[in-house]
């Protein structure tokens, strides 16, 4: 408890620590009153008991103790659900979605996709959980602040936590939710404000940055590598793939489902690196492909490079055709970062001054 990271740990620890004690004494106490009156109470000893008929004080003490203790049990477990299920008015809001088997996460007002939750110290979070319609019940669980809530298929629940340290955790899925459920994991980030702004401009930086036709034809390109954005395309590969298509890329994760990047029949939307993006973009309907929105467009680019050189067979090369239509599609040569948003007050503040010629 000295050591809780949010006012939700230690009032779950808490609760633990006084039920269980509280339960523990209560064993203790009735077994050696057992044990006592088995010795004291024996038949050699004492052959014939008196019999004690409406003794209204003790029958009143054995009802009224327990139902004072279980309704003070009751109060405990209930201040935390209380204080769990009541989000602060101005917590900052995640977009979670679980998905066989990865954690998808999206910030609205940033308007970014991530892979990692990222969240400033001190600040509520809350998070917004839900699941494709088509896929399975999955449950968002951060250990380390005891919140844990089910992430519904087609439905939408919540939980929210407030860090007040900083430090980076695990990210379980605490539901069986098919063969890749024990790799479902996932990091949550608690940093100061400043580094938490620092992140989301690199996000935002990296995730707008527009592609080029030589990163599609190139699988080394400068941009992929340790002096550009430093992807590291196996890495990805097995968080989001390896579970259904193999380490090799044989299909065999989901033997009859996924489908062999090895051999030339296994690609249902093309070999061209522009298929594979499109594939990793929108995913394959109404199959268990999923689409990949968390991941940014190089790399998602990087990926598709990745996932082809499965295959020993030669591939069809991408003309400049080919990016140019995938370019137009998601625009991809002529995207922006948003603009970036300041509160109302800073603004109100800011026309104020421009208006008073300050």
């Amino acid at each position: 408890m000295l050591l809780a990271v949010s006012e939700i740990t230690r009032e779950v620890d808490r609760a633990m620590w006084l039920i269980g004690g509280t339960s523990l004494v209560m064993l203790f106490g009735i077994t050696l009153a057992m044990v006592i009156m088995v010795f004291k109470f024996r038949r050699s000893k004492t052959p014939k008991t008196t019999q004690i008929h409406g003794h209204i004080w003790l029958e009143t003490t054995w009802i009224i103790i327990p139902t004072l203790i279980v309704f003070w049990m009751f109060w405990v477990g209930y201040r935390g659900f209380v204080l769990m299920r009541n989000v602060p008015a101005d917590a900052m809001v995640v977009e979670v979605t679980g998905k066989q088997w990865m954690w998808a996460f999206h910030y609205l007002v940033e308007k970014l996709d991530t892979s990692e939750m990222v969240v400033p110290v001190n600040t509520a979070v809350k998070v917004e959980l839900t699941a494709p319609a088509d896929d399975v019940g999955h449950s968002f669980f951060i250990p380390d602040f005891r919140v844990k809530e089910d992430a519904v298929p087609g439905q939408s629940t919540y939980l929210w936590f407030e860090a007040e340290r900083e430090g980076t955790f695990n990210i379980f899925c605490a539901e069986f939710c098919g063969k890749g459920h024990s790799e479902m994991l996932a990091i949550l980030r608690v940093v100061s404000e400043a580094e938490y702004q620092d992140w989301i401009k690199a996000q935002r930086a990296k995730r707008y940055e527009p592609l080029v036709f030589e990163a599609v034809v190139d699988p080394q390109h400068e941009k992929f590598g340790p002096d550009g954005l430093d992807i590291d395309p196996p890495a990805l590969y097995k968080t989001y793939c390896q579970s259904c298509h193999c380490a090799a890329g044989v299909g065999s994760g989901l033997p009859g489902v996924a489908r062999s990047f090895v051999t030339t029949d296994g690609w249902k939307n093309g070999r061209k690196v522009t298929d594979i993006y499109r594939t990793l973009t929108e995913g394959i309907q109404p199959t268990q492909m999923r689409a990949f929105p968390n991941l940014i467009p190089w790399e998602r680019l990087a990926l598709a490079h990745y996932v082809r050189s499965f295959s020993s067979a030669m591939a069809p090369e991408d003309s400049p055709e080919d990016y140019a239509t995938l370019a137009e599609e998601y625009g991809l040569n002529e995207v922006q970062a948003p603009q970036e948003t300041i509160p109302v007050e800073r603004a109100m503040e800011i026309l104020s001054r421009e208006n008073s010629g300050g």
